[in-house]
């Protein structure tokens, strides 16, 4: 390396973000992410409506009708994590 790339004040210094943060403000709660409450409600309304119908169309018993409930739910969550 030569001594111009490694004189203090170089390039990389002065662009850095102030307090060393890369990306403050960024990471995991990006700006176009929904909430997760709403999502997590949406699900679990996916889970007890579902069961609801399964067990008035007629399932065998509840331990059934929670199961057809479950499937729903797992393909509402991967929808939901398939959109963001």
């Amino acid at each position: 390396m030569s001594r111009r790339s490694r004189r203090p004040g170089g390039e990389a210094e002065r662009s850095a973000p102030a307090g060393g943060e890369v990306g403050a403000g960024g990471g995991a709660t990006g700006a176009g992410r929904r909430p997760y409450l709403p999502q997590a409600l949406f699900l679990i309304a996916v889970f007890l409506i579902t069961t609801l119908i399964a067990d008035l169309a007629g399932a065998a018993n509840l331990g059934v009708a929670a199961g057809i409930g479950q499937i729903v739910f797992a393909i509402a969550l991967m929808a939901t994590m398939l959109k963001n």
